[in-house]
């Protein structure tokens, strides 16, 4: 079995392994991007993470405007149900960045929770 990593933080799960974002058992979608982005800033909770250090990271080698910075910030504030006047999740440090505010717990996920029921020869 192999030991996957989940991150939790407010009553938010980010399941790493399978890129999927859960407020308690609601599952949130994000795109691709915004979820890369999501893991990065949750990666540095706490620090401010330049313009530039997230275009490296999410487009590394392709020439992106701001615009598409903004656009995924926009989709996880909506995700999380973010006000970037009065932000809970995302603070917007004015030309510099983003700063990822709540505080994160890191834990291994053993293996899957799905099961497969198995059926009894009885049954047929």
């Amino acid at each position: 079995m192999q030991t996957e990593q989940q991150v939790t933080f407010d009553h938010h799960r980010l399941d790493l392994a399978n890129e999927q974002l859960w407020c308690e058992n609601e599952e949130i979608f994000l795109p691709g991007k915004a979820f890369a982005m999501l893991r990065y800033l949750v990666e540095h909770a706490g620090q401010l993470v330049s313009k530039a250090e997230l275009f490296a990271a999410l487009w590394p080698g392709t020439a992106v405007t701001d615009g598409a910075l903004t656009f995924c910030i926009v989709e996880l504030r909506k995700a999380l149900g973010d006000n970037a006047k009065a932000p809970r999740f995302i603070e917007t440090v004015h030309r510099r960045g983003y700063r990822f505010l709540p505080a994160v717990t890191t834990q291994p996920v053993q293996g899957s929770t799905f099961k497969v029921p198995r059926s009894d020869p009885q049954d047929s």
